[in-house]
């Protein structure tokens, strides 16, 4: 595999969660270069606003989580979260439209 080769969102969904308690605004899936899909995201209000928390789970026993998934390199986690931010707030603006 071409290590040089553009990652690309090919698609992006979301289905918000309608429950004002909970810190998880929304589910997410994104699809990436028309070729994997990556569903289980959540978009997460946390202390310093809104975050894209990958699918994992907690280590029984212990306050540690571990993602299944992750980018491996920040930018392309910086540029993943800011179009499925971007995505969610529009959503939240057509809403309430």
């Amino acid at each position: 595999m071409n290590k040089n080769a553009a990652l690309q969102i090919t698609d992006i969904q979301i289905w918000p969660l309608h429950k004002a308690e909970s810190r998880i605004k929304a589910m997410v899936s994104i699809t990436l270069n028309d070729s994997l899909k990556l569903s289980s995201l959540k978009i997460v209000e946390g202390r310093n606003g809104l975050f894209l928390a990958y699918p994992g789970e907690k280590k029984t026993g212990t306050d540690h989580y571990f993602n299944f998934i992750f980018p491996t390199r920040r930018e392309v986690g910086d540029e993943i979260q800011r179009e499925v931010l971007e995505r969610y707030h529009q959503a939240q603006v057509s809403q309430a439209a």
